[in-house]
């Protein structure tokens, strides 16, 4: 399947979304469910207001500068039943192994 830049970025803030919606996760966290760079995942979830979808970050009490993890406040547009039904198509597109999510 080819897809465009702009669809793979848009692919890309769909699947982390699904991640942080399912349990909160920090970006270390992200790396490692989805072997994508640290700056791609920082760089998505700073854009995810593009699309209209709210994450927030919340900062562990006592912790250090960026100690703690994100969390899903609203799916904005986004029917977040589609993107739970398509995720094998998300896992392709951005070449993620499925057994990763599983």
């Amino acid at each position: 399947m080819s897809v465009s830049k702009q669809q793979r970025a848009f692919f890309r803030k769909l699947y982390l979304s699904f991640l942080i919606s399912r349990e909160s996760l920090n970006v270390t966290a992200l790396q490692k469910l989805t072997g994508m760079p640290r700056r791609t995942i920082q760089d998505t979830l700073k854009d995810l207001s593009d699309i209209g979808i709210q994450c927030c970050f919340e900062q562990q009490e006592g912790g250090r500068n960026n100690a703690g993890f994100y969390r899903m406040e609203n799916w904005g547009p986004i029917d977040p039943k589609w993107v739970a039904e398509n995720l094998a198509l998300l896992e392709s597109v951005l070449e993620i192994p499925s057994e990763k999510t599983e």
